[in-house]
Order: structure tokens, then C-alpha cells, then sequence
């Protein structure tokens, strides 16, 4: 095997997924999103003797950002976000990270690739479609690697979507709410979500949380799942 996807889940924030992309030629890899998994993560890359590159977040909330700055830091790869997500990074009122674990990413020596538009990349033999999306969060991005693999962040779950704004209309006080209230499109997010099933249909899809390395085609046979009733 010259490539794997190795996840890293942390339990306690609904198994969040965190993805380390690795060329076992090279012993290269970059990362997709890494909330509170920094030490495992580093110790995984020590063990292994792998040099990350690149980091790629999908979305800033805190369960998928917590831990980057230091990653980053011991490792002098660059962080990849969409402009609309980057000042988020440092809104601890927005990301969320206003009651937990703190992030600093203003340390000068972590290294930005903030982009405006979709992108093609080639990292480490690693062929990067960067899809900007939108939704979930203004700046909400999917990662298609190498033509099979797509990383959609929190927009869809095998058994469901993620948080939308529309899940919080009604609260208060809720923690969350000034997140989604400030970032989120309904509208978007659900069109996005329709475009994994129009043009990813024989991508293997890896979610923010729970089961990865799903095609649409179970989500589909799963008459309970919310996807079969959009319009």
C-alpha cells in the first residue's frame, strides 16, 4: 500500500474525525481537520517517521480547529482555509471555542494558504480538488483526493446532516447558536449536500464525524435518511 487514510476520533465531541492522508513512498502527508487530536496526531507522525506538510481544515468550528495552531507550530506545515472561514480562526465567540480549549493561531510562525476560489493541488503526490461549498459555515470546503476520496466535513453523515442554522432558530442561549446564527446558509447547505449525491456518487465519503469511507449509494438504500426527502 503506497497511500492510507488513517482517522483519528476523538469520542467525547460525537466522534469527530480527524484525517491523516499518508505516501508511505515519501512519508509525506497532510491532515484534514484535527480537533483535540493534536498529541495523538504528533506522536503518530513521530512513531512513523512521516513529515506533514499541509493541513486542511473544512470548516472553522472549534471540534475540527482545536489543536491545529500547535500542530502547526511543531511541524511548520502550512494551514489551508477559505477566506470566509480564516477570521473565524480567532473569533473564540464564534468558533467556539469560548468555553474549552483554547486555539491561538496569531503565533507568526504558522504559515496561512488562505484561498478565494477552488483550487487544484498537487501535495505530495496527492492529487486536491479544494471545493469551496459553503452551508454548513460560509467558508465550508470539500476536499476531493485523488478522484476517490471526498471530505465533506460536518455537511453529511451516514445517518444524517449536520447543525444548520435552522436547528437553532428557536434557542436562546444555546452555545451554538451564535455560530450558525453569524455563518450559516440553509439554503446553501442543503444544495450542497445535493451535490455530493449529483457528483460524487462513486466517491468514498469521509465526514467530520462518525462512520467514514461511506458511498451515497448506502446513504440512498437507508429509507430513514433524511437525503431521500430533498427536493
Amino acid at each position: 500500500m503506497q497511500k492510507y487514510i488513517k482517522n483519528f476520533k476523538v469520542l467525547f465531541l460525537n466522534d469527530a474525525n480527524s484525517y491523516l492522508i499518508v505516501n508511505e513512498i515519501s512519508k509525506k502527508a497532510i491532515l484534514i481537520d484535527g480537533g483535540y487530536n493534536a498529541n495523538l496526531i504528533l506522536n503518530y507522525l513521530k512513531n512513523n517517521n512521516l513529515n506533514l506538510t499541509d493541513i486542511f481544515i473544512t470548516h472553522f468550528h472549534h471540534d475540527h480547529i482545536v489543536g491545529l495552531d500547535y500542530i502547526s507550530i511543531q511541524t511548520n506545515a502550512n494551514i489551508h482555509i477559505h477566506e470566509y472561514d480564516f477570521e473565524y480562526l480567532f473569533d473564540v465567540n464564534v468558533n467556539g471555542t469560548q468555553n474549552g480549549q483554547k486555539v491561538d493561531f496569531t503565533n507568526p510562525n504558522i504559515s496561512f494558504k488562505v484561498f478565494d476560489k477552488n483550487l487544484k493541488l498537487t501535495i505530495n503526490d496527492f492529487l486536491i480538488n479544494v471545493i469551496h461549498k459553503g452551508g454548513h459555515s460560509k467558508g465550508t470546503t470539500f476536499y476531493e483526493v485523488d478522484n476517490q476520496y471526498l471530505f465533506v466535513g460536518d455537511t453529511l453523515f451516514i445517518d444524517g446532516f449536520g447543525y444548520h442554522k435552522k436547528l437553532f432558530s428557536d434557542a436562546v442561549n444555546h452555545p451554538l447558536k451564535n455560530m450558525f446564527d453569524k455563518t450559516c446558509n440553509d439554503e446553501i447547505f442543503f444544495e450542497s449536500i445535493k451535490s455530493i449525491g449529483n457528483e460524487f456518487s462513486e466517491h468514498l465519503i469521509y465526514p467530520g464525524h462518525w462512520k467514514e469511507g461511506f458511498k451515497i449509494k448506502e446513504i440512498i438504500a437507508n429509507n430513514n435518511h433524511p437525503f431521500n426527502k430533498l427536493k
